[in-house]
């Protein structure tokens, strides 16, 4: 009898120790289904996966990050980490692969993942933070293209229904030339306000300044410049006191010189985030010093010259002095003010001490393709953003779609379009599937994109 209490003794404690096992397991990773993924994400070589909040809409999210070569031509040259968001809805849904072409400072919902009620992934483009193997040599757009069919590849067994490639600015040409490198990797890639450009100074910016928006408003830009530099003297304490109370350092770029790259840019940013309506918002002769600098700093922000602002950037204006082209300053206007920039340029804002040697080979390659077979992608545009210069023209009888929505500017969204119609019979062509009424409406209250970019 002794014997067999101690038998159901250790037997019952056999059995709360694996009940409590159980629930410990369960607290820690979710319900079964979570369970699931969860392992099978985390048995995938090179990936190291960690739970994060779930945005609305989705079952699951998780930051990923992904050991990728730093050349991909050379796997033995060594390893970097690279970071993506994973928001999972399910395994039998599309899966949305967005690339912001920058680094990504949070996990968000696009209105392409909406609208398709889609899987998505968010990627950090090499060389911003999240992702930066250091070398410049291999900040190149074939390398960058090359990391997202890696990461293709790794997940496509979890999601092996159709892929779209999405981006917006430089994300937008980064999941073009994805597209060029990978053609089979996504069924179809929407580009919103991509540019394409074939120099580092690409000529048809300076024109698109000589026409956008009324002659009144353009007018108006000018002078506003104009005032600015009469007003040097009272304006610069200003700015001073602006870097000193957002902890702006300027030891890259002097004050003097950010004050001027400031001035010069303001119609680019003016055109790039605002709308005509704000030129009636343009300070005129009669407007405060602080009235004007205020209205300056919120237009053409002194962070870009900030030592931060600059480090941040620098892989753009690398990419841009050696494969990808950028555009010129327009400052014929407001030469004779410069002292500290007599010459603006773009160039500039690359890393210091580095080689930048232009290939033109590379967008010599990409935009005959991309006009020609660049079949299933959709361009979209706004109509006064100044990137719109360097719109890319898809060739006649090509199965893709360019739209440039009138008044529209570097924000311009599927929802924002008077042909939006169109592109979601056009995506459910390509797709194979019906857009039901419930997922154009999600569009509507998506938040809209805020952050202001180089590019």
């Amino acid at each position: 009898m002794k014997v067999l209490k101690r038998f159901l003794g250790s037997l019952a404690i056999v059995l709360l120790c694996a009940l409590l096992q159980a629930s410990c397991s369960s607290g820690s990773d979710g319900p079964p289904d979570q369970q699931t993924l969860l392992s099978r994400l985390r048995a995938l070589s090179g990936l190291q996966v960690t739970p994060i909040q779930t945005l609305a809409g989705f079952d699951q999210c998780f930051q990923v990050d992904i050991t990728q070569p730093i050349d991909h031509q050379n796997p033995g040259l060594g390893t970097f980490q690279q970071r993506f968001y994973l928001s999972h809805r399910s395994e039998n849904a599309p899966t949305v692969f967005y690339t912001s072409g920058y680094g990504i400072a949070r996990n968000f919902e696009h209105e392409l993942s909406a609208l398709l009620q889609a899987n998505q992934i968010m990627l950090v483009h090499r060389f911003f933070p999240g992702a930066d193997p250091q070398d410049w040599d291999y900040l190149t757009i074939r390398q960058a293209a090359d990391d997202q069919h890696r990461i293709k590849e790794t997940l496509e067994d979890i999601y092996p229904d159709k892929w779209v490639s999405t981006g917006g600015s430089k994300g937008g040409m980064t999941a073009l030339f994805y597209r060029r490198f990978h053609p089979a990797d996504v069924e179809a890639t929407v580009a919103y306000v991509a540019p394409i450009m074939y120099v580092p100074d690409d000529p048809r910016f300076a024109p698109f300044f000589e026409q956008v928006g009324t002659a009144e408003c353009r007018q108006k830009i000018q002078e506003f410049q104009l005032q600015v530099f009469s007003r040097r003297a009272s304006l610069m304490p200003l700015l001073i006191q602006f870097a000193q109370s957002h902890n702006y350092v300027f030891d890259i770029f002097s004050l003097d010189e950010a004050f001027e790259y400031m001035v010069v840019e303001y119609p680019f940013a003016f055109w790039q985030y605002g709308q005509e309506s704000d030129c009636g918002v343009i300070p005129g002769a009669d407007a405060t010093d602080q009235q004007v600098f205020d209205h300056l700093a919120d237009v053409s922000s002194p962070y870009y010259y900030s030592d931060g602002g600059f480090l941040l950037y620098q892989p753009l204006f690398y990419q841009a002095y050696t494969e990808i082209g950028y555009c010129p300053y327009v400052y014929e206007h407001v030469k004779d003010y410069l002292q500290a920039v007599p010459e603006p340029s773009y160039r500039a804002f690359a890393p210091r001490g580095v080689d930048l040697v232009f290939r033109p080979e590379v967008m010599q390659d990409v935009i005959p393709w991309l006009q020609t077979e660049g079949q299933k992608i959709i361009y979209i545009y706004g109509g006064i953003d100044p990137w719109t210069a360097a719109a890319l023209e898809p060739a006649a009888g090509l199965d893709a779609l360019k739209i440039v929505q009138p008044g529209a500017n570097h924000r311009v969204r599927i929802m924002d379009l008077d042909q939006g119609a169109l592109v979601i019979e056009t995506l459910e062509r390509w797709l194979g599937i019906d857009i039901n009424v419930p997922a154009r409406e999600a569009l509507k209250t998506l938040e809209a994109p805020r952050e202001r970019l180089r590019l």
